[in-house]
């Protein structure tokens, strides 16, 4: 029965010029790979008003896989990466995925960004056996094998971050006697920052939220509300473009709180884009979570030979274009631990399999298995700097799941070095 299913795939392959050469049933099993090449798709914001930044990570992504290309590929395979712009609307997001497994005929997808957009597909990829691979949100809700068995998130979930925060502040004698105040985006990302925060028995004194798509406008009511409070510590969970209207609102406001913000939305070099020449300023002093090596640590060998992937292909050297090069370097290798009979079933074992000993830039550990997908497990605290550097402030970092109960737990953790030439 197996054989005369391969014999009909390569059939109809053939039929519709997709290219599919009739090396055999391990090549014909599933849609996206050959002999020689292996088809990854990806959906994301290089336009619209949540575009700043993520944008960045694409561009990076084609660079890596261009880089492994020139060196023979992933078990002979080249990678074609293809990326359809969705602009973070839900709407789009649906009719791209729908292009990119009927048209472009993806063998996975990698990487693919934001919480509202991915909810609406999710489920169909799914069903249709895709593997969905490093989804670029930090929503818990997507680690859920049972229900999502070929989704992998990859970054840290946000429920991780909130308890890595409160138990950061809880341990810190100069914020823990502050009045707290959290600023948080609705939806998704505000209710798993709320479940990290309950979980860890942290409470806030005042708490205003903005919608997603409210980050192109200032945050005047907000910033007045949480000034008129009293407001001396604000947790703040949103995009970058988002921490660059709230810091700019503030500011002209003369609100000056301790700010703590979340991973995801604090890069400099976008940040610079709406604040110019005040960013670093504005930046001295604030708290922020981060799982990788620091960016600006160029002896490190990660962050040096990332640095000269970006370098060579004319790309920006900020967190996205890092993170970027990082997830594709760690999906080249999700990819070769399949084997050269490449599958769709062989990538999903690979990484429920052989994850933690993936190498990556991250400087916390990864867990993924057939009960649970979570991804990266943790932080460590940083702390901008007056040069807009995000400099380690602690020796240690912050571990903790995304369940509803539990709290973060000091760690430590030295993570492999890179493989030979950063090559899968």
């Amino acid at each position: 029965m197996r054989s005369s299913l391969a014999t009909r795939a390569v059939a109809v392959g053939v039929v519709a010029g997709l290219g599919i050469a009739a090396a055999g049933p391990a090549f014909a099993a599933d849609p996206g790979v050959t002999s020689k090449q292996v088809v990854i798709g990806m959906t994301t914001p290089l336009t619209g008003p949540a575009s700043p930044g993520y944008k960045d990570v694409a561009p990076a992504a084609q660079a890596y896989f261009d880089y492994v290309n020139a060196n023979g590929g992933i078990n002979g395979r080249k990678v074609k990466f293809v990326v359809k712009d969705d602009q973070y609307n839900p709407a789009k997001t649906k009719s791209a995925t729908s292009e990119l497994i009927l048209r472009d005929r993806i063998f996975a997808m990698f990487g693919a960004l934001g919480t509202p957009t991915h909810s609406a597909v999710i489920a169909d990829l799914n069903r249709r056996g895709i593997p969905d691979v490093f989804v670029n949100t930090g929503s818990s809700n997507f680690d859920n094998p049972s229900r999502y068995p070929m989704t992998f998130p990859y970054f840290p979930s946000y429920v991780v971050e909130a308890k890595v925060m409160a138990s950061y502040i809880q341990g810190d004698s100069a914020l823990s006697g502050k009045k707290r105040c959290l600023f948080y985006q609705d939806g998704e990302f505000g209710e798993n920052a709320s479940k990290g925060f309950t979980a860890a028995g942290m409470s806030f004194d005042t708490t205003v939220s903005y919608f997603s798509g409210q980050q192109v406008a200032p945050f005047t009511a907000q910033v007045t509300n949480m000034k008129a409070a009293g407001c001396e510590l604000v947790v703040f969970f949103g995009v970058t473009s988002a921490t660059a209207q709230l810091l700019g609102t503030a500011a002209k406001a003369a609100f000056r709180p301790t700010w703590m913000i979340t991973s995801v939305g604090s890069d400099p070099s976008v940040l610079s884009g709406s604040l110019g020449a005040a960013t670093n300023t504005l930046l001295n002093g604030i708290y922020s979570p981060n799982f990788m090596t620091p960016i600006q640590d160029t002896k490190n060998a990660y962050v040096s030979q990332m640095k000269v992937i970006a370098t060579k292909n004319n790309l920006p050297w900020n967190f996205y274009t890092y993170y970027g090069i990082n997830t594709a370097y760690v999906l080249s290798q999700a990819i070769k631990a399949a084997g050269p009979n490449l599958s769709r079933k062989g990538l999903v074992n690979a990484l429920q399999t052989k994850a933690s000993s993936f190498r990556s830039g991250a400087v916390v550990p990864m867990v993924i298995n057939s009960k649970s997908h979570q991804g990266l497990t943790g932080y460590y605290m940083g702390k901008y700097n007056a040069s807009g550097e995000l400099e380690r402030i602690t020796n240690y970092i912050m571990t903790a799941t995304s369940s509803s109960k539990g709290t973060a737990k000091k760690s430590t953790f030295k993570p492999a070095g890179p493989t030979r030439k950063l090559l899968p």
